[in-house]
């Protein structure tokens, strides 16, 4: 049996899960070149880069940290975290949550040859011209 869910559907479940992981009212602060994401409980969630460390052809590039991803892991599958609607559904809950017009994301995510053996990757991709990045 096949289990079909629209776009808005799949929206809403994340956006609910990262309400529940992080509270509803995240903030950020903003470094020289750095904004850092906070969860309501003041925990770096994700870092945006608007200089040095972001993607070619980037304004402000998103970097989902490495705990996060984990945390979130724990709750959808690995598969999921490396398609377009992810990147595009976790861009659109930070931007409507701190209005930083963010257009890039990067996160790591782990390719599994067997229960032991994983090789770390890294899925970089810009929104606004809807295509997969590179770094400069």
């Amino acid at each position: 049996m096949k289990i079909v869910i629209t776009v808005s559907q799949y929206q809403k479940i994340v956006f609910n899960l990262l309400d529940t992981l992080y509270g509803p009212n995240i903030s950020f602060k903003k470094d020289e070149e750095i904004f850092e994401i906070l969860s309501d409980h003041g925990e770096e969630i994700f870092r945006v880069y608007t200089r040095a460390g972001k993607s070619k052809g980037c304004k402000r590039d998103m970097l989902v940290l490495s705990q996060t991803i984990e945390e979130i892991e724990r709750y959808l599958p690995p598969a999921v975290l490396r398609k377009k609607l992810f990147s595009t559904t976790i861009l659109s809950y930070v931007n409507e949550k701190t209005n930083l017009d963010i257009d890039c994301i990067d996160f790591p995510y782990r390719t599994y040859e067997d229960d032991e053996t994983y090789f770390e990757n890294r899925y970089r991709f810009n929104v606004k011209k809807n295509k997969k990045t590179t770094t400069k």
